[in-house]
C-alpha cells in the first residue's frame, strides 16, 4: 500500500535527476514503514528515525536537507501516520 507520493515531496517532480533520486529513496523509506512488516519496516524505522550527522551522504537528514524539508515536522507526520496506519487497515478490510 503507498501512503506518500513523489508530488507530495517537495523537489520530486524536478528535473534535476539526483532530487528525484533523493525523493525516491525518501518515499521508499516511508512506505516500508508504514506498510511493511519484520526486519523491512523495522530497518525503515531505524534510518528514519536515527540521529546522525547530517553530511552523511543518503541519511534521513541529509535527504531532508538537500529536498528542504523540516526534518522534525516530517518525523512527526510520519509518526502520525503510523499510529492512524492500523485504524486505515482496519477500514480497508470492512470495505
Amino acid at each position: 500500500m503507498k501512503f506518500w507520493s513523489n508530488s507530495e515531496i517537495p523537489g520530486a517532480n524536478s528535473h534535476i535527476p539526483e532530487k528525484r533520486l533523493l525523493a525516491a529513496v525518501l518515499q521508499r523509506a516511508i512506505t516500508d514503514f508504514l506498510g511493511g512488516q519484520g526486519e523491512l519496516r523495522e530497518s525503515a524505522k531505524a534510518w528514519l528515525m536515527e540521529e546522525e550527522c547530517s553530511d552523511a551522504p543518503l541519511t534521513f537528514s541529509f535527504i531532508c536537507e538537500a529536498l528542504d524539508l523540516d526534518l522534525s515536522g516530517l518525523r512527526k507526520a510520519i509518526l502520525m501516520q503510523a499510529a492512524a496506519a492500523p485504524q486505515l487497515f482496519a477500514q480497508e478490510a470492512a470495505v
